[in-house]
């Protein structure tokens, strides 16, 4: 331990910390300045940034020592509630806060840029800012935000945005009700949030891809100082397995693991770093057995089981008329096969929760985009009535679909239940992305036939997608994937299979389009190819085959208003000179 001097937010401080703590464990465990953001650990994502002797760091590798006599400005330095400064206030009234996990950063980034420039051109904010990530704004408002706070720095006035002063309700925008606190950084996000006498989590791992669980020994473990408790599924009082539409994932193993990546045990311990040390002491001895990546593999009949409940998950099918004829009446067919990667959702805040007891009710404090469906999981596991758990939607920092599955809320609630005591957990970026949901992995054959003129008369389409170790969404995503296989296009005669399969890989689920988003890298390129062929421009092929009102969607529904896309495809047309 070292005793460190030095000046925070323009007062002077000393601490007391281990040798190997960074600024960053520093502001937020030991001074509680929660503002700073942890997103990855690793000095890439900018949500951690600070000034230190007024430059822009990235606070996770800045040794904690290293700030002997120097000066730290935080984002809890930066304005008042009633007196925002001009970067906090332009971020409200530019739209450039939404999740608002790298505000802070990206504030303190700004701050630095305004202070060395006060006329930053737009491609020295974008140089500035050139660390900090952000999933949700796409830059653009954050960059006038930026420009119009170094205008209203020198004096100048700056004129409201026109959509937040038209008169009326309708098409207005308005400033985010939380915009204030997150700005300030005073928002709490599930990781800022502690409780008194709060034990911390860390899951044991699997190492194999599909393995048989022989035994697990926490004896290591709990031989360390402060270890409390290593919980496995004999701890389960209730349900032993859930899933958002097939109830087919342990919340703990009993005898199987089915991914790199699947929590087998969870370490309750007095301090994360502890739980982490302890986690990796548990011994857990694994039989080694025989897995499939591949979900085209997995669908062959001589296939190994991947799943009791097959290896097919879903087969959904859709029916369009007489296919044959199509293909029959076509004067050109196009064959092409596709194949799309897994996704991870990248959101910035990584998974965290907090569970403790409120007289006989347990709560759960969590980042979440599926509060209800986390209770009644939560209370069949614990074979509690639902009213008995409450689940609370912590400030979220983005999730893109990723953070509706259950994830870590069952292990904190298990923890609270068997201890009696809050406990928390903060996945780190490299769980994150081994333990999490991920966008499906498709494998697409279509086949287009359409007459001389362009026009279609039929299409097929086999969707493989691989749904990973357990189904989540992955029924839901596939039949979605099966109704927009074809698009916004229009055609008599459609034959569409579409799979969801299990692979010993990391489970798939629910994320941004929700199956869609696979279909259009297909699709488009086979009407590029037959507008080729037919000797007409893309914007004609589309022009000749969009739905509009009277059409028929590959599920046979006949649109009777509020169809845009020929529209749409006019005025994207106009734009680009193509008409």
């Amino acid at each position: 331990m070292a005793e460190i001097k030095f000046t925070l937010n323009g007062r002077p401080r000393t601490v007391t910390a281990a040798d190997d703590t960074v600024l960053l464990e520093l502001l937020r465990d030991d001074l509680g300045l929660t503002g700073t953001k942890e997103g990855c650990g690793d000095g890439e994502c900018g949500a951690c940034t600070v000034l230190l002797d007024g430059q822009p760091v990235t606070s996770c590798l800045v040794p904690a020592a290293s700030v002997e006599g120097r000066q730290v400005e935080t984002i809890e330095g930066v304005g008042e509630r009633q007196k925002l400064h001009a970067l906090q206030k332009q971020f409200l009234e530019q739209g450039a806060v939404q999740c608002g996990f790298c505000t802070p950063g990206m504030l303190m980034s700004s701050l630095a840029l305004l202070r060395n420039n006060p006329s930053p051109s737009e491609a020295d904010v974008r140089q500035a800012i050139v660390g900090n990530l952000c999933r949700c704004t796409g830059y653009v408002k954050i960059v006038r935000a930026v420009l119009a706070a170094a205008a209203e720095l020198r004096g100048e006035t700056v004129t409201q945005r026109e959509d937040m002063s038209k008169a009326g309700a309708l098409g207005k925008s308005v400033k985010r009700l939380d915009g204030v606190d997150k700005v300030m950084g005073t928002a709490k996000f599930a990781a800022d949030i502690s409780r008194p006498n709060m034990l911390h989590a860390a899951m044991v791992l699997s190492p194999h891809p599909h393995a048989r669980i022989l035994k697990i020994d926490p004896g290591p473990a709990l031989e360390i100082e402060g270890v409390e408790r290593v919980l496995t599924a004999a701890d389960i009082p209730g349900k032993a397995k859930y899933g958002v539409i097939v109830k087919d994932m342990p919340f703990l193993p009993v005898d199987e693991v089915r991914f790199v990546g699947e929590a087998v045990a969870v370490v309750l311990a007095e301090s994360p770093r502890l739980a982490r040390i302890a986690a990796k002491q548990v011994k857990v001895e694994y039989e080694p057995l025989p897995a499939i990546f591949d979900p085209r593999e997995a669908m062959k009949p001589e296939a190994l089981l991947v799943h009791e409940r097959g290896n097919i998950l879903l087969h959904r099918k859709i029916r369009k008329g007489d296919i044959e004829e199509g293909f029959a009446k076509a004067d050109h067919i196009v064959e092409r096969s596709f194949k799309t990667q897994t996704m991870d959702h990248a959101y910035l805040e990584p998974e965290a929760a907090l569970a403790y007891l409120d007289g006989n009710l347990l709560v759960v404090e969590c980042c979440s985009q599926g509060a209800h469906y986390h209770r009644v999981e939560v209370a069949r596991m614990l074979n509690l009535p639902v009213s008995q758990v409450r689940v609370i939607q912590a400030v979220t920092g983005g999730g893109f679909g990723g953070k509706i599955d259950l994830l870590l809320q069952h292990f904190v609630a298990l923890g609270t239940y068997v201890t009696g005591r809050p406990v928390k957990m903060v996945w780190s970026r490299g769980e994150s992305l081994t333990t999490s949901t991920k966008r499906h992995a498709f494998y697409l054959k279509y086949r287009f036939g359409a007459d001389r003129d362009g026009r279609l008369t039929a299409a097929q389409a086999e969707v493989i997608g691989n749904t990973g170790a357990y189904a989540s969404f992955g029924p839901a995503v596939l039949t979605r994937s099966a109704t927009m296989a074809l698009g916004p296009y229009d055609c008599p005669n459609v034959w569409v299979d579409a799979y969801a399969v299990y692979t010993n890989t990391q489970i798939s689920g629910a994320m941004r389009g929700f199956g869609a988003p696979q279909m259009s890298p297909c699709h488009e390129p086979m009407l590029d190819e037959i507008a080729r062929l037919c000797g007409i421009s893309p914007i004609e092929m589309r022009r000749r085959n969009l739905v509009r009102v009277g059409s028929s969607t590959v599920t046979q529904q006949v649109l009777t208003a509020g169809v845009g896309a020929l529209e749409t495809l006019e005025k994207v047309a106009e734009r680009a000179g193509e008409l």
